[in-house]
């Protein structure tokens, strides 16, 4: 491999890099910057991450290396918090799904497949919330409240949902467009905007 195209791994290295320092330093309570809230790479990283990664890189390695970083900053207790116990799942069922994916789907299918779980996050993490959380009637409006309003002093479950899913895209498109610039650089087909058919 020549310099040349070694460069084009730069931009998801530094992403993967400042997002596990980010992470770090808000879990062990050294950095809080309440714009940022819910402003993360993860979830890009789990699903477009698996899509543009090598193929020797498990699926597994986003959510292996979230569990560390929360194990290093916070402890066992928790991360094996209920909450902490979905988080992770969804992320890793995230990396799956895009591992079963790779070379089937182009630009748009990696845009709504992470669009998707962004959703899907949403949707588990504030059901596991409702069922867990005693502030929610454990009733269809107190589900409801969960996935809208929230609990009562924080900002609305929605707001999450769309910082989560301007987050997922922006990061989503930095890791398909330092892929396609790594695989023009090498001469190597990039990933065409639609993909009609299986690889």
């Amino acid at each position: 491999m020549n310099s040349r195209s070694s460069r084009a791994f730069v931009v998801p290295f530094v992403l993967v890099l400042a997002a596990v320092l980010f992470r770090y330093f808000k879990l062990a309570g050294i950095a809080h910057v309440p714009w940022l809230e819910n402003f993360t790479p993860w979830m890009a990283l789990a699903f477009t991450g698996t899509l543009v990664f090598p193929k020797r890189v498990s699926f597994l390695a986003i959510p292996a290396l979230l569990l560390v970083i929360g194990l290093a900053a916070t402890g066992l207790k928790d991360v094996l918090h209920w909450e902490a116990v979905a988080v992770y799942g969804c992320f890793g069922l995230a990396a799956w799904f895009a591992a079963r994916s790779r070379g089937q789907i182009g630009l748009v299918g990696s845009l709504l497949g992470v669009t998707g779980c962004s959703v899907g996050f949403y949707l588990i993490t504030n059901t596991v919330s409702w069922l867990h959380d005693p502030v929610y009637a454990k009733t269809l409006a107190g589900w409801a409240q969960a996935l809208t309003s929230g609990t009562p002093g924080l900002p609305p479950t929605t707001w999450f949902l769309r910082q989560s899913l301007l987050s997922d895209l922006l990061f989503s498109c930095l890791l398909l467009a330092a892929y396609n610039t790594e695989a023009a650089i090498r001469r190597q087909p990039a990933i065409p905007v639609l993909r009609t058919a299986a690889a």
